[in-house]
Parts: structure tokens; sequence; C-alpha cells
């Protein structure tokens, strides 16, 4: 079953319009949010204290001689606008568990996972002038809680010039997907996609924007 986004949820949701945006009919503005990427909950680990570093690498930590655990993987897009034009200098602003499916926050007190030093957890980085993006970071793990087994994803509130959209990212092919219903065709969904090197998994996740 594919997730099904209604239009009450996507006015009360998680895209929002900043001042700067054109005055349009509101049913012009419904139509772009249910064509754009859809929006997805914050959730409860946002990272409200980050390491200093911050940068497209969340594998490596400045100063540290030891790299994250997990898997590597290699994400990159393009974030778009509603008519299909490129967002240059639109900011994600990311977050994810580590390998062990744990978040560096205060507030995940799961102590049986560990922590992992040198994961930097966060990152935040923008567009270039044709409204591309790349990181590299690991995959994460499954997080769960009690009867809770959410699918593996990254959290991403990405601001262009004129709308936030604040929602996550999944991967193709998981089994936790079926828990809430994300058909592998959905917008929120990575494609595979060929890797620079073998050792590291590629991921293509282009985001469109109701507005730029």
């Amino acid at each position: 079953m594919k997730t099904v986004i209604s239009r009450r949820r996507l006015i009360a949701g998680g895209i929002g319009i900043t001042v700067g945006a054109p005055l349009i009919a509101q049913d012009n503005v419904i139509d772009r949010m249910m064509k754009a990427t859809p929006p997805q909950q914050l959730g409860p680990f946002y990272p409200v204290a980050r390491p200093l570093d911050q940068d497209a690498d969340l594998t490596r930590l400045d100063g540290h001689t030891e790299s994250a655990e997990g898997p590597r993987m290699d994400l990159f897009g393009i974030v778009r606008d509603f008519d299909g034009t490129p967002v240059p200098g639109a900011t994600l602003d990311l977050w994810q568990a580590n390998v062990h499916g744990r978040y560096l926050h205060g507030g995940d007190d799961r102590e049986d996972l560990p922590l992992d030093p040198h994961f930097q957890g966060s990152a935040k980085v923008t567009t270039d002038a044709d409204g591309r993006y790349r990181i590299r970071t690991i995959i994460p793990g499954i997080y769960g809680v009690g009867d809770l087994v959410r699918p593996r994803h990254i959290h991403f509130t990405i601001d262009g010039k004129q709308s936030r959209l604040t929602t996550q990212m999944y991967f193709p092919g998981e089994k936790e997907n079926a828990n809430e219903d994300i058909a592998d065709d959905s917008m929120l969904v990575a494609k595979r996609a060929p890797a620079l090197d073998e050792a590291i998994t590629a991921f293509n996740w282009d985001v469109v924007l109701p507005f730029g």
C-alpha cells in the first residue's frame, strides 16, 4: 500500500511556506503541496546539541583517528521546485541513528545500544549552483522501542528560498517499510545508484519543494 497524504495533513504537517512565497490561489498551493515530496514528522531526536563538525562526511570527525562504525553509503540528489527548476543554496539539515539504531541525543536513553563516539550523527549542507547535494554517511540501524519497529530512515529539514520541508528518507527493498505503508516508488524512498567505490553503497534521492 502506498503512503497517502491528505490535504489536511499537508496544511498542518511538515511543509511550510515562507513570507517571500508568491501569493497564489489556495487550490494552487494545495496542488503544489500534493505533488511535492511528502512531509513527515520531525521526530523526538532533533539534534539540539551537535558536534562542531557538521560537514558532509558524517563518517569522520575532526581530530579523530578512527571513523564511524557501519557500512558506508553515499547519498546525492537535486533539490527542485514544483516546476522542476533546481534550487541553488537550499539548506539540508539531516540527522540519523548510528549503526546500532541509537541517536546522539540525550532523550535516546536506550543504554543497551552503544553510542558511536566517531559518528557525526548530523550535518548541514547546501546545494550548489545546480541544486545538487552530496553526503557520505553510514546506513542507519533499525530503530525500535518495544513493539515499535521503524524502517531505516534519515531525517531532513530542507529550507529553500520560499519553502521549508520536514521529512524522512527511506531505503528501497526494506521489509520494515511495510510497517508504515511506504512503497518503493514513493518519493520518500531513495533509489540505488552506481557507486564510485565498490565498498560504498550509493543512493539517489531527489527532493521536490512546492516552491523554490
